[in-house]
């Protein structure tokens, strides 16, 4: 699994946006580690910043070998994709934020995309079948830590699960049925405010880059030139954009290899992993990787070079003038080297190969402040900063596993006027007597739980709780 060619144009300049955008998300430790990319996501954030450097440099600049063909930045480029997914999501839910951004642009699809209540019946089905993975969860874990042997992780490429070719292609063709926004159409939108193009930036950045997929690639029929993509810059509904970008960025972009690394690079570890013992093997298989791969990172890691990737990233995909207080002299220095070179530093989707020349030239002359992290503001202790980003030398047992919590409603907390009606401790807790399936942290939640509903299902959690392979199934089917 690895990238068969360069990024270009329209789709270059979105991946530069992604990867720039991924400098602050890191180090504000927001929406910057992927669930369904585990290996990334468990490593520290001084090594995902490298290897994001790393995957950009090999995507946009002509003259450097693409990306290493390793898990690792195989598992980057994947996150990569999943983080523009979020941006996308944030951006969908903010777009009212702005003030001056017109209702008028607001593209309403005509699918019903209107959820259907649960009856009272589902929601205690549901309700049964979470705790009981959550209990056989804890279960296996704990097996795992007291040694466990799980067999070797391996996915046997002639029986592995088959795509469904028929439901794959009629989940794509969702977003070319009807056929592609006309130029008419285009063409008569009216020109965008300041609050406008920034409520729309990553979809028009994205419309841009589906707009660019014009030409044949790999067999893929013309039925699937995105460029026919029945949807613009204006959708709202994210799953066509998942959709298109799933195919624009993975399905056209990445060469699959074996199907264990590709079972291991993407997929979440949650819950519904650990209660499945199929998949015991493959949680111990990410933690070896994880722990190799932050073993040897941290090394290697010297702090006083502690933001050189953030500046290698920023090099060569921003198309903005900004730093931290311990970085304007190196901003601007990279700025005066590109502009005395005849490179628009300011100009996105071109000159990244000029760019990293650049980084490149003036990196040992332009050292000062590498040792903050490239947001850091004035007078911010550096040894609050190193602490915070001094990569570990081991990766978490318990893998994706989020401690569970007491099942009762809690009290109700004297600062806020809404209760949210649950009980959030961790500590001490006992399981209940009977159905031994839920936990809790003392007897008032256990009665008050008790008298909201449990009394009505603790019986069957009691029957249900012993049979593993139905509780793998409920995890497998998810």
């Amino acid at each position: 699994m690895a990238p068969r060619r360069k990024l270009k144009g329209a789709q270059a300049e979105l991946f530069a946006a992604v990867c720039h955008h991924y400098i602050n998300q890191a180090e504000e430790d927001c929406n910057d580690k992927p669930d369904r990319v585990p290996i990334f996501s468990h490593l520290s954030r001084a090594q995902r910043l490298k290897l994001v450097a790393d995957v950009a440099v090999g995507m946009l600049c002509e003259d450097e070998p693409l990306p290493p063909d390793t898990i690792q930045h195989n598992s980057t480029y994947r996150a990569i994709i999943d983080i523009l997914f979020t941006a996308l999501e944030v951006e969908i839910d903010t777009q009212f934020d702005f003030d001056d951004a017109g209702e008028d642009l607001l593209y309403y699809d005509e699918e019903d995309s209107s959820s259907v209540k649960r009856t009272e019946q589902e929601m205690e089905d549901f309700t049964v079948k979470q705790t009981l993975i959550e209990h056989r969860a804890e279960k296996n874990l704990n097996k795992l830590k007291k040694g466990k042997d799980v067999g070797e992780f391996h996915v046997d490429e002639k029986v592995s699960t088959p795509v469904d070719f028929m439901s794959a292609t009629h989940d794509l063709m969702k977003i070319f049925a009807g056929g592609p926004v006309s130029k008419r159409e285009r063409d008569s939108i009216r020109p965008l405010n300041d609050d406008e193009k920034a409520a729309f930036q990553w979809r028009r950045l994205c419309d841009a880059a589906l707009q660019e997929d014009t030409s044949y690639d790999q067999g893929f029929q013309d039925l699937f030139l995105l460029c026919k993509a029945n949807f613009d810059w204006r959708c709202q509904k994210l799953d066509k954009w998942y959709r298109a970008l799933n195919l624009l960025l993975d399905t056209k972009i990445m060469g699959y290899g074996s199907a264990t690394d590709n079972a291991l690079i993407l997929g979440e570890v949650n819950y519904k992993s650990y209660a499945d013992p199929s998949q015991l093997s493959r949680i111990k298989a990410l933690e070896r990787n994880i722990n190799l791969l932050m073993k040897v990172y941290a090394s290697s890691w010297d702090p006083k070079l502690l933001a050189i990737d953030e500046r290698r990233i920023y090099a060569v995909c921003s198309d903005e003038l900004y730093a931290g207080h311990y970085h304007k002299k190196w901003v601007l220095g990279i700025f005066e080297e590109c502009r005395a070179r005849g490179i628009n530093f300011k100009e996105p989707g071109k000159n990244y190969q000029a760019r990293l020349d650049v980084f490149r030239d003036t990196k040992d002359d332009l050292m000062e402040g590498c040792e903050y992290a490239f947001g850091s503001y004035e007078h911010e202790e550096l040894e609050h900063i190193q602490r915070n980003w001094t990569p570990k030398e081991e990766g978490p047992t318990e893998l994706g596993f989020l401690q569970r919590t007491c099942s009762g409603p809690g009290k109700p907390d004297p600062d806020f006027a809404f209760h949210h009606g649950f009980c959030f401790e961790t500590k001490n807790l006992q399981s209940c007597s009977r159905c031994k399936a839920v936990l809790y942290c003392g007897r008032e939640c256990q009665v008050a739980d008790w008298k909201r509903g449990h009394k009505n299902v603790c019986a069957r959690l009691a029957k249900e709780r012993k049979d593993k392979e139905k509780i793998a199934q409920m995890a497998k089917d998810g």
